[in-house]
């Protein structure tokens, strides 16, 4: 049962007797980066077209990453196409990440796929990926200092209910911290 939220950062709740204290960016971000991790490893990664295609320039380290990525870029919700030169149009960027600027996304990507060798596709999620995906991830989960609506603090929570693995962010951080009853009393001294 949703309480509130507290200095706009963490939302309290009560569950079963017990106070339960969950960061709201932490939580976020463990949803967005469960979702690209699926997404990923089905090659279906929602891509937003943007209305209005981006230019970027690009040195030879990102076009050399461009091209030996291009299955990881696409897998990743990135629409590129050559313009000339080194000029490249971005025309679709992963739709989790939309809001934030295409051409920061994309480098990002590329720095992130940089590191990705071809020795590691063996693996379901190679390393370098992952590391990707929680980047982006954190990008776009709620900040600290979001004011929710009780709406959009009950669809959290509803996010939250239907993960599987909710113990901490992608980085280690925890999500929720749980307050018994006792220790509640105990902090006013009525054991």
């Amino acid at each position: 049962q949703l309480i509130g939220q507290f200095m706009q950062l963490y939302l309290l709740c009560e569950h079963e007797g017990k106070l339960v204290v969950i960061d709201q960016h932490a939580a976020h971000e463990r949803i967005i980066y469960q979702r690209l991790r699926h997404d990923y490893q089905q090659r279906e990664t929602p891509a937003q077209t943007l209305l209005f295609p981006v230019t970027v320039e690009l040195g030879p380290d990102h076009a050399e990453t461009l091209e030996r990525e291009t299955a990881s870029l696409s897998a990743l919700g990135i629409g590129v196409e050559f313009f000339g030169e080194t000029t490249w149009v971005i025309k679709a960027v992963p739709a989790v990440v939309s809001g934030l600027s295409p051409q920061e996304v994309f480098i990002d990507i590329l720095d992130g796929l940089r590191e990705h060798s071809a020795d590691s596709s063996s693996e379901v999620v190679p390393e370098s990926i992952d590391n990707l995906l929680a980047s982006m991830a954190c990008k776009a989960a709620i900040k600290a200092g979001n004011r929710l609506q009780p709406q959009e603090m009950l669809e959290l929570l509803e996010q939250m209910g239907d993960s599987k693995v909710f113990s901490h962010c992608p980085h280690g951080r925890p999500v929720i911290k749980t307050f018994s009853r006792q220790e509640i009393e105990k902090w006013f001294h009525r054991t």
